[in-house]
């Protein structure tokens, strides 16, 4: 195994390539984010009472607590991230505390459904019922995307394959969770405090 030292450094310009395709994607998933919120709006607008009366809400302290969770696993990674740049010591066990706490949320966010199939809502129960089950169900297939590529950036950061040397791959990923965290602020929003 090679390490970081024997590694060929990032060639700056691919880094920039790297950086700007992560961008670019993130834009491309920001507009399709946006006409789902549009449509949201939309639907709320027609509904006239919103949330329609007489149905049972999600739990908003268990959705509070999800954003933290999130919030914290974001500043986890940044401080990952920041240790990996400078080559210091114990970013691949922060990485891991925030890979760790992102899988925290995903079991919250899970719980959110699990209390609302229980309490009889399904996707079928209502437009505010489907807006939330198909809103956060795009959104937990981020969640699980950006998990793989968080643990695979873990794998890289064990085996010295990602580190001061190579850090594109480490930053976009990293990127792509904090679009993961602010997309689910704008629903937190929307569904319990609009």
């Amino acid at each position: 195994m090679a390490t970081a030292v024997e590694l060929q450094r990032e060639d700056p310009r691919a880094r920039v390539n790297a950086t700007l395709g992560m961008v670019f994607f993130i834009g491309s998933w920001s507009m399709a984010f946006g006409t789902l919120f549009l449509s949201y709006f939309i639907l709320r607008q027609r509904v006239g009472i919103w949330p329609p009366p007489g149905i049972a809400l999600p739990s908003f302290p268990m959705a509070a607590a999800a954003t933290l969770v999130l919030l914290l696993s974001s500043v986890v990674l940044h401080r990952a991230v920041a240790r990996v740049r400078r080559g210091a010591p114990g970013a691949a066990a922060l990485w891991a505390a925030a890979t760790a706490i992102g899988v925290l949320f995903a079991g919250m966010q899970a719980w959110l459904w699990y209390d609302l199939v229980l309490s009889g809502r399904t996707v079928e129960s209502g437009a505010y019922e489907s807006l939330f089950f198909g809103l956060t169900w795009v959104h937990a297939a981020h969640v699980a995307c950006g998990l793989v590529a968080l643990l695979w950036m873990q794998v890289g950061l064990l085996t010295g394959r990602y580190g001061v040397h190579r850090i594109s791959p480490v930053s976009n990923a990293a990127m792509f969770w904090h679009f993961v965290d602010v997309v689910w602020v704008v629903l937190f929003v929307a569904f319990f405090v609009l």
